[in-house]
């Protein structure tokens, strides 16, 4: 496997990993180790042998067979956690708590109220959602077709995100850890809405098909009504055949993502665009955007931010509202009515 070979910039920030989880494991200890700003100094695991197993396949220098021994390292500046959701406050708070920046796999917290617990983070420290789709160049060129005004208001758009689980034991089939396909995958649609409106939604309805054998929701369906006749409608699964799109529909143009979540390196994300008025001579133009890592522009962005280069642009503030709107649509699956955000 890789190992911390890239050119590193004078002062890399030097980060921690908390836990050996597949998503570190296979996206950002790999992201960290191509980025210039970036290195890893530690990695810890409930189990001493599996810690070290992993620092010595990627080149870590130390494993901790604890959570806490990592967080005690005084080298390390920030912290990535890729921990089950309903442990993702707790890490949150113990490691800012000893003075760490904090890259926090999302959801934040199983609800607005866990997330609130967040504000009592210092000011000085850094802590983000880890959206990495908020660094593709294709988040950010969309956002500017919106912005620029030429498509006329956004009407309407449809926000579609699945693939099919199979592994009984993964925690996203367990209720009490924040499984679902809602928390999941949801997440990842309810902030590509909020992220184009750039607003709450002042409404949501949502309906949830749950498995019989664990609870946890198989399928969400749900409209976020933003005011203004604008509303998106999002569809997300576990159970079924992968799938993804993000589809705008405004007063002029159709514009169209086919991979707005997980893009190929093999090939470029595209934004088609359409300003047809009939659907006779309808064609959308797709236009080929840069190939990058999504994961390896999300570490670099934060490590930037901890060094004081940027300012994210989201922050904790953003995941509480992002909560709210989670905590909306739990709340209308069970009465089956829409509820206000």
């Amino acid at each position: 496997m890789s190992t911390q070979a890239v050119t590193k910039t004078a002062n890399p920030v030097r980060w921690g990993i908390v836990s050996t989880a597949n998503i570190a494991c296979a996206r950002i200890i790999p992201a960290l180790l191509a980025s210039s700003n970036s290195v890893i100094h530690a990695i810890a695991s409930r189990s001493q042998a599996k810690a070290a197993e992993k620092a010595a396949a990627f080149g870590i220098p130390v494993a901790y067979g604890s959570y806490e021994a990592l967080l005690n390292d005084p080298q390390i500046e920030a912290i990535y956690v890729p921990l089950p959701n309903d442990q993702h406050v707790d890490m949150v708070l113990a490691a800012t708590a000893r003075g760490k920046h904090v890259l926090c796999e999302k959801p934040v917290a199983l609800n607005a109220e866990q997330a609130r617990r967040l504000l009592d983070v210092p000011q000085n420290l850094v802590v983000a959602e880890a959206f990495m789709v908020r660094h593709h160049p294709q988040f950010a060129r969309l956002r500017a077709e919106l912005r620029s005004g030429r498509h006329g208001k956004l009407q309407t758009a449809q926000i579609l995100l699945s693939f099919l689980l199979d592994n009984p034991g993964d925690f996203r089939f367990d209720v009490t850890k924040g499984g679902g396909a809602l928390f999941d995958l949801g997440c990842y649609t309810v902030m590509t809405a909020r992220y184009l409106l750039e607003r709450q939604p002042e409404r949501v309805f949502c309906s949830m098909v749950r498995s019989p054998v664990n609870g946890t929701d198989e399928q969400t369906h749900a409209i976020l009504d933003f005011g203004h006749g604008q509303q998106v409608t999002l569809s997300v699964g576990l159970k079924q055949a992968a799938a993804q799109r993000v589809q705008v529909v405004c007063e002029k143009s159709l514009l169209d993502l086919n991979a707005p979540y997980v893009p190929s390196l093999g090939s470029p994300a595209t934004l088609s665009i359409s300003s047809h008025a009939g659907l006779d001579d309808a064609a959308l133009q797709p236009e080929a955007l840069p190939v990058v890592e999504q994961y390896q522009c999300e570490v670099e962005h934060f490590s930037r931010a901890v060094r004081g280069e940027v300012q994210p642009e989201f922050g904790i503030n953003d995941a509480i509202e992002q909560m709210q709107v989670m905590d909306a649509l739990f709340a209308s699956a069970a009465s089956g009515q829409w509820v206000k955000v």
